[in-house]
């Protein structure tokens, strides 16, 4: 019996030092079943905007968006000053700027909302909706998730020759437009209503210079389903 005891606080040391060597080892570094590293998977699955001055403070920390992104990701996030509760979620993250200072944004996470807005006002931030931002601007979109048909086009006949006559081939055509020139506009989208938040990006190419192409749609099944499309005239 002693021998089975002494074994067994072997075992337990072992297993206790194994632990933390794990946490210090892979925390922030894709264990998905730590709580931080929930939350900020699920974040990374959404399309992650920001406004006009958030932006300008992103880069005012001295941040490219590729190396903020990073920097975000691998961040801490504090539990305790964010809202986890609701249908609307917002998170802040704890990070370090280039020049080793200490600061923090806020992202939220709509029930239903395929986007995750950063804000950096904690005032904004708990009101949880993003559209309190700068709705006459458009918002910068630095990451959209890695899926070739992320957007299709809803089945109607009318929609998709509307799409055709637009002068878009198919759902694919669709999605590399949106990721290499879409921005997000805020004033188009309803961000807080339910079920279904209603979301609007919008752009423009070098075919229709002359015009805004907005896209409106909602997040349907882990994929972004587009049930309208409209054109603008630029005044310029």
């Amino acid at each position: 019996m002693k021998d089975f005891f002494r074994r067994l606080k072997y075992y337990g040391l072992g297993f206790t030092i194994g632990a933390i060597m794990v946490v210090f080892m892979f925390d922030n570094k894709g264990c998905s079943w730590f709580p931080s590293n929930r939350v900020k998977d699920n974040l990374f699955n959404r399309m992650i905007v920001v406004n006009a001055s958030s932006f300008d403070e992103i880069k005012e920390q001295g941040f490219t968006e590729a190396g903020f992104l990073k920097t975000v990701q691998a961040g801490k996030v504090d539990f305790g000053k964010s809202k986890k509760q609701g249908l609307d979620k917002v998170y802040r993250i704890d990070y370090e700027t280039p020049k080793g200072k200490k600061k923090h944004c806020f992202m939220t996470m709509g029930d239903e909302s395929f986007i995750t807005e950063i804000i950096f006002s904690p005032k904004k931030a708990a009101k949880i909706s993003p559209t309190n931002s700068d709705a006459e601007l458009p918002g910068k979109i630095l990451f959209i998730p890695k899926n070739e048909f992320l957007f299709y086009m809803d089945s109607s006949s009318v929609l998709i020759e509307k799409m055709k006559s637009i002068g878009i081939k198919n759902d694919k055509e669709l999605n590399g437009l949106i990721r290499k020139n879409a921005r997000f506009n805020f004033s188009r989208s309803q961000l807080t209503q339910h079920p279904k938040p209603v979301h609007c990006l919008q752009f423009n190419d070098s075919k229709r210079s002359k015009e805004m192409l907005n896209v409106t749609c909602i997040w349907y099944k882990d994929k972004i389903k587009v049930y309208d499309l409209t054109i603008e005239t630029l005044d310029f």
